[in-house]
């Protein structure tokens, strides 16, 4: 987001998640992943020695975690409701959905969301910047893969969850935490999730 605003979905969000079955979402994901690492191989080369670590991601509006991991060519992705169901992980990284959303597309700046305290990284620091690096070499259009797996619905699927997340991205159901620069060195720094 270029005027460096940082989303977050309401609480009332986080509560319905939590009554959202992980399994099928689980399945769906790891579906778009999967064609995803098809679509490019290059990704996992630029990945190198960093590939066999793990990586768990914590949407802080939303009720679940998921851990990533890649291993032989393939993306396997799990989700759990508490963030101790995966204690030996690499890297935990931390931000509203939004935003990890932003930082895949490219439309956020992930260092200026790490100085304003948004999204905190706790671990492996190094083999983030490689999953960094590896993301923005690929040029993934991850909205677009995702789509793609519904065969002839693809265009249209594509269609909406671009024109759905940009009004999210927009729209004042989610709430502006303001400029992401703003009262950085005062805030807190987020913690571990709560389980």
């Amino acid at each position: 987001m270029t005027e460096g605003t940082v989303r977050n979905f309401p609480p009332v969000v986080a509560r319905l998640t939590q009554f959202l079955p992980l399994v099928p979402l689980e399945r769906l994901i790891a579906t778009a992943a999967d064609r995803v690492a098809t679509q490019h191989p290059e990704f996992f080369d630029r990945l190198g020695d960093y590939a066999d670590k793990s990586f768990v991601v914590v949407p802080t509006d939303l009720d679940w975690v998921a851990r990533i991991t890649f291993y032989d060519g393939r993306v396997q992705i799990r989700l759990s409701r508490s963030i101790e169901s995966f204690a030996n992980r690499d890297v935990t990284v931390t931000a509203p959905f939004l935003s990890l959303l932003n930082l895949l597309d490219g439309k956020e700046d992930g260092d200026a969301l790490f100085f304003s305290r948004d999204l905190s990284i706790e671990g492996d620091t190094e083999a983030v910047l490689a999953l960094r690096n590896a993301l923005d070499d690929a040029e993934i259009d991850f909205i677009h893969e995702c789509a793609s797996i519904a065969g002839p619905f693809s265009q249209p699927l594509e269609t909406g969850g671009k024109t759905l997340l940009d009004a999210l991205r927009n729209s004042s159901f989610t709430r502006s935490s303001g400029p992401a620069h703003a009262d950085a060195a005062s805030a807190p720094m987020p913690g571990a999730y709560p389980t």
